[in-house]
C-alpha cells in the first residue's frame, strides 16, 4: 500500500517536473521573443537613417545632375547668341552693301530721269480732225506709244466726232483752235473771236465730254489779221481762264507747197534748234505728215515726247 502511495508521489512529482519544465521553456520562449523585438526595435532608427542617407545621395545626386543640365542650357545660349550676333553682323554687312547698291542704282536712275528732262517735245496738230487722215495719225501714236496735243476745229468735230472722240479715249489732250477757220471774220472783234471759241468749245464739250482750257489761235497769237484786237482778245480769254500755246518748231506742212516726208521730218529738227523745250507744230489733215509721222518720231530720240497741259509753262510769240 505504502509502495503504491510512494509510486503514486513519485509521478506525480514527475507530472509537476515536466510541467514546470514545460512552463519555463513557454516563458523562455517568451522571453526570446521579446528580446527579438527588443532588438529590432533599437535595430530600426538604424534602418531608417541609412533609407535617409539614401534618399539625401540621391537628392544630392539630382541637384548636381539639375545643375549640370542648367550650366549646359546656359553654355548653349551663350554660343547661339555669339552666332546670333555673328549672323546679325553679317546681316548688318549685307544689307550696308544691299543699301549702296541699291543708293548707286538710284542715283543712276535720278541722273537719268534729269537726264531725260533736260529735253521734251510737245507734238501739237492743228486743223482736224480729218477723215482722212487723223485716224493715220492716231494709229501711229498708237503704235509709237506717243501722246500728243490736238487745237480741233468745230466745225470738223462735227464733222467727225467719232474721230474727236478717239483723240480724248486714246490719252491725247484736246485743245480748241477756232470753230470756223476763217481769219476775217475771226479777227473782226473781240466779241467775234469770242463767239467762234465758245461754239467751238461746246461742240468739243457736246461730243468728247472734255471742257478744255488749252488753245490754239489761227496763225498763231501774232499774225497779220490779229493787229488791232490780238491784245484784247488775250487779256480776255485769260482773264476766263484760257491759256494759250504758239509753236517754237514746225514741219512746215501747211506752208502750201506740198513736201515730201523727208523735207517734213528735217523741217522739224532744223526748227527744233536742239532746244531743251520743243512745242511741235504739225497738221493732221495733211497727207504727207500722216505718212512721215513715224519716221519723225523716231528721228527724236532724244526727246521724250507729252501732252500740253495747263501746268505746262506755254511757249508764246
Amino acid at each position: 500500500m505504502r509502495r503504491k502511495e510512494k509510486h503514486e508521489e513519485r509521478r506525480k512529482e514527475e507530472i509537476k517536473g515536466f510541467l514546470m519544465a514545460a512552463i519555463w521553456g513557454i516563458l523562455l520562449g517568451i522571453a526570446v521573443v521579446f528580446a527579438s523585438m527588443a532588438m529590432r526595435v533599437v535595430a530600426a532608427p538604424q534602418h531608417i537613417r541609412e533609407e535617409e542617407n539614401e534618399k539625401e545621395q540621391v537628392m544630392l545626386q539630382e541637384e548636381e545632375k539639375k545643375e549640370t543640365q542648367t550650366v549646359l542650357r546656359e553654355e548653349e545660349a551663350e554660343v547661339q547668341t555669339i552666332q546670333h550676333e555673328s549672323k546679325e553682323t553679317i546681316s548688318e554687312d549685307q544689307q550696308q552693301m544691299q543699301e549702296a547698291v541699291l543708293k548707286t542704282q538710284a542715283d543712276a536712275q535720278k541722273e537719268f530721269m534729269e537726264r531725260q528732262k533736260e529735253k521734251v517735245l510737245y507734238l501739237t496738230f492743228d486743223d482736224g480732225p480729218s477723215a482722212e487722215n487723223t485716224d493715220k495719225v492716231l494709229d501711229v501714236l498708237k503704235k509709237k506709244n506717243v501722246k500728243a496735243t490736238f487745237f480741233v476745229i468745230g466745225e470738223y468735230v462735227r464733222k467727225n466726232p467719232e474721230t474727236a472722240k478717239r483723240i480724248v479715249e486714246e490719252g491725247h489732250a484736246i485743245g480748241i483752235h477756232c470753230d470756223v477757220h476763217d481769219y476775217n471774220p475771226l479777227y473782226r472783234s473781240v466779241d467775234s473771236y469770242i463767239e467762234d471759241f465758245e461754239k467751238a468749245s461746246e461742240t468739243v464739250f457736246q461730243v468728247t465730254g472734255v471742257k478744255t482750257r488749252l488753245f490754239r489761235f489761227p496763225g498763231g497769237s501774232v499774225n497779220a489779221y490779229n493787229r488791232e484786237v490780238r491784245e484784247d482778245i488775250i487779256a480776255e480769254m485769260e482773264k476766263r481762264g484760257y491759256i494759250y500755246f504758239d509753236w517754237n518748231a514746225s514741219l512746215e506742212d501747211a506752208s502750201g507747197n506740198a513736201k515730201t516726208p523727208a523735207e517734213l521730218i528735217r523741217n522739224a529738227r532744223e526748227t527744233a534748234l536742239d532746244r531743251k523745250k520743243v512745242v511741235l507744230l504739225a497738221h493732221d489733215r495733211v497727207e504727207s505728215t500722216a505718212l512721215a509721222l513715224e519716221a519723225l518720231i523716231e528721228a527724236f530720240p532724244d526727246y521724250r515726247m507729252e501732252v500740253l497741259t495747263v501746268d505746262v509753262e506755254p511757249v508764246q510769240f
